[in-house]
């Protein structure tokens, strides 16, 4: 072949190489080489929460080999349910992703104090629940998984007779202690609040389980109307419970000097 018709051939093979890679393959940012994968997410825990578990983790804040981690995108939230009296339940994963969560765009989570927060709700009573976080990056790469596990037993009841009252510029909530069963001990209380037509907020008011029936809330819009429910805390052995929500009470707090005469 002379020389200028394989310079041809050659040139034209080049041309069908680059025109087949451009017509192939996904579309999106070129992922850097040998880019580091998240590490696991911190402190991850489970609260069973009347017929439902709140998981809460904190952002994990490194790669696996140690670099600062500044590409992460989300978590994934996978969920498998297991028999308590199964010896082995790791060993058959039935593993579902229950929900995809992006930082960008925090839907059915709640951030708060640098944790966060999201409810599964509509449980068997009985029934064991293993949840994976898992860290994913901008380059769609998952990271280290988090894995914690809990079996939903009893549950608690509610605490009764919940009541605001507002003065000063203070709406002061009060509330009965639930009657519990022998073996249980009553650990504290915890604070929700939502306004009309939206759900509970999934993170209490209280930063702490509240030792005593009582809280007072300070953070409100003067004038609006909210609605209050009360969660007792209690313990069997080492495990701590949410009891299920108490009945709703309306409130619409007043700032003391805007109060209605």
């Amino acid at each position: 072949m002379k020389p200028h018709r394989l310079q041809t051939c050659l040139l034209l093979a080049v041309l069908v190489v680059m025109a087949l890679g451009a017509g192939c393959g996904r579309k999106g940012p070129v992922r850097p080489q040998r880019q580091p994968l998240p590490a696991a997410p911190e402190h991850l825990e489970l609260r069973q929460q009347g017929d439902g578990m709140l998981l809460s983790w904190s952002m994990p804040r490194l790669n696996q080999d140690g670099t600062e981690l500044t590409d992460l995108a989300g978590f994934k939230i996978m969920r498998m349910e297991f028999e308590p009296n199964q010896d082995c339940p790791d060993c058959r994963d039935t593993s579902i992703l229950l929900r995809q969560i992006e930082l960008a765009y925090l839907r059915d989570v709640q951030q708060s104090d640098g944790r966060f927060f999201m409810a599964d709700t509509g449980l068997q009573q009985g029934r064991g629940y293993q949840y994976r976080v898992i860290p994913y990056n901008l380059w769609g790469q998952d990271g280290t998984p988090a894995e914690a596990r809990q079996v939903v037993t009893f549950l608690p009841p509610a605490p009764q007779q919940v009541a605001a009252e507002t003065a000063d510029g203070v709406l002061t909530l009060t509330w009965q202690a639930p009657a519990l069963p022998a073996g249980l001990e009553l650990v504290g209380y915890n604070v929700y609040r939502r306004r009309p037509g939206r759900p509970f907020a999934i993170a209490p008011l209280n930063p702490h389980p509240l030792a005593e029936p009582r809280f007072e809330d300070r953070l409100f819009k003067s004038g609006s109307t909210y609605l209050y429910a009360v969660r007792a805390i209690v313990k069997q052995d080492s495990q701590e419970i949410e009891s299920l929500l108490s009945k709703a009470e309306v409130a619409t707090p007043w700032a003391g000097a805007e109060a209605p005469f």
